[in-house]
């Protein structure tokens, strides 16, 4: 057989619906994020990763550093951004396989969501790590779709799951919603029985119990032979010291409110929503409950009680699972970063289409142009916020590009300067000096999207010149800032950009930003020295 022979056999084999989840995340991916897949746009953690080796086993990421080897260490955009929607395009696939997607309308509009979701507009402000996160996602997919096809899959799937979470925690969630949705699929597929869902039940929750066991044991492992300890990042530390059960009832508590104040509360904490989009869920609501009542009265399934019992179960345990990254991390809020999950309830209304899809032609009459209707408001929000975000996050980076090129100007004019001296710059910049006027940008505030400027600390500065604007000023070690902070004639310095704010003492060139130095925190010095 030729090569162009067994390639056209091997794309019969694969589903339409697979193949069109596949292109339509990978169209809409590169179409909705071009803006950030061709311009370099870092915050203030992406200012010290132009090249970074990922060692993060102090944050529990020991997988973290080996998949980033896949774009090299590098933020490279263009190359990030096409790695990272091949993984994710390959996870909408899976998914739509997961959920039984046959049409494929339905399976582009899954790939699309899942490209165009603005929690990922958040992961490519962190590209020198985006293309991992993303490979995160499709591994956490993987272990749902290996579960689905029993026991060994299952334990295939908790070692997929326990690398996933090595690159990052917070995707254990996407594992965990796919497995309620998984679950309530076979609540409306005729086929199925209950002693079959109960089986497809518990492989997936053995699934996520071992693949997440697996992934601490490596932890602990790597702990041990790097002789680290975690660091204090969202309350990490403190998982060393047991788990705090006694709030567990809190906590998932926390995590449904912040489910439903994501979707229907406009301007709630670590979320973008606005009334538009508080509009578009309802929609989505109401076209996902007709679309359940439908199919359970179509085929008669409601007679079967475990099926609308089973149905409403998954659906009231999943706002929990999207949001299980605040059991994960009791101590802290989770990030619109750390909401990637959120995006499985939009799936959720996918696969209601799909089984209403299956109903009567009269109802389904009915329910296309709603569905037409919410599929395009909803993916007009996605386009519109993430380019938002993207675009109130480049003009903090232009301010900050402005700024401190002004202000190694005036280094340069001090005199006695002479290039590779030392350079003191003491403080952090001002945020009355640098403030957005633009009211839109308040959608998208987070610190993760500074609006203003991205070098938000002292280090910061530092990075700034030495890997963006390529001036080879080195930070000073932390005892000389302290030094300098406390004599008199630094107190006595006006604040730049005053005259005599940059001025050359004790054979280095200083600058005030501030009244005094901030020390840099436990946690800033502890991260610094990772391997």
């Amino acid at each position: 057989m030729s090569i162009d022979k067994r390639g056209r056999e091997l794309w019969r084999r694969i589903a339409p619906a697979r193949r069109a989840a596949f292109f339509g995340c990978l169209t809409t991916g590169l179409l909705v994020h071009l803006y950030a897949f061709t311009n370099l746009i870092p915050n203030s953690d992406g200012l010290s990763r132009v090249y970074d080796l990922q060692q993060m086993t102090v944050s529990g990421r020991w997988f973290l550093h080996y998949a980033s080897a896949l774009n090299n260490f590098t933020q490279m955009p263009m190359a990030a951004g096409l790695l990272s929607l091949l993984f994710l395009g390959l996870a909408a696939a899976l998914i739509t396989s997961l959920l039984d997607i046959h049409s494929a309308l339905l399976g582009g509009l899954s790939g699309a969501v899942l490209a165009a979701f603005p929690c990922l507009g958040y992961t490519f402000l962190y590209l020198f790590t985006a293309p991992a996160y993303c490979l995160s996602i499709l591994l956490a997919a993987l272990a749902v779709w290996l579960a689905k096809r029993g026991w060994a899959g299952g334990l295939l799937g908790a070692a997929a799951l326990a690398l996933s979470m090595g690159i990052y925690q917070a995707y254990a969630s996407v594992a965990i919603s796919l497995a309620l949705l998984a679950v309530l699929k076979e609540t409306l597929d005729p086929g199925a029985s209950l002693r079959g869902t109960w089986g497809l039940g518990l492989r997936l929750v053995f699934t996520l119990a071992a693949g997440a066991a697996l992934y601490y044991a490596v932890l602990l492992v790597f702990l041990k032979v790097k002789n680290l300890e975690l660091l204090s990042y969202l309350g990490m530390d403190a998982a060393s010291s047991g788990y705090p059960l006694k709030e567990l009832p809190r906590l998932v508590l926390d995590a449904c409110k912040q489910a439903a104040s994501f979707f229907f509360r406009p301007g709630a904490a670590n979320a973008f929503t606005t009334p538009f989009l508080v509009l578009v869920d309802l929609l989505a609501l109401a076209v996902g409950a007709l679309c359940w009542f439908l199919r359970l009265r179509a085929g008669a399934l409601w007679r079967e009680l475990w099926r609308p019992l089973g149905g409403l179960a998954m659906a009231a345990l999943l706002p929990l699972g999207m949001g299980f990254s605040q059991i994960l991390s009791p101590y802290a809020q989770p990030t619109p970063l750390m909401k990637y999950a959120y995006v499985s309830a939009y799936l959720a209304v996918v696969l209601l289409l799909q089984r209403g899809d299956e109903v009567s032609a009269r109802e389904r009459v009915l329910l296309a142009p709603a569905a037409a209707v919410w599929a395009a408001a909803l993916l007009l929000f996605c386009l519109n916020t993430n380019n938002l975000l993207y675009t109130a996050s480049a003009q903090a980076h232009r301010a900050t590009e402005s700024y401190l090129t002004r202000l190694f100007a005036r280094v340069e004019g001090c005199p006695g300067y002479e290039p590779g001296m030392e350079v003191a710059f003491v403080g952090a910049i001002s945020q009355e000096q640098l403030r957005a006027q633009i009211p839109s940008y308040a959608q998208v505030d987070h610190y993760s999207a500074p609006r203003d400027n991205v070098a938000v600390l002292n280090k910061h500065i530092y990075h700034y010149l030495r890997d963006w604007l390529n001036i080879p000023v080195e930070e000073l070690d932390e005892e000389t800032m302290k030094s300098i902070a406390q004599t008199a004639w630094f107190k006595a310095m006006p604040l730049y950009p005053a005259p005599g704010s940059v001025a050359l003492a004790e054979g280095r060139v200083v600058v005030k930003l501030q009244e005094e130095y901030t020390p840099k925190s436990d946690f800033e010095i502890a991260y610094e020295d990772r391997r």
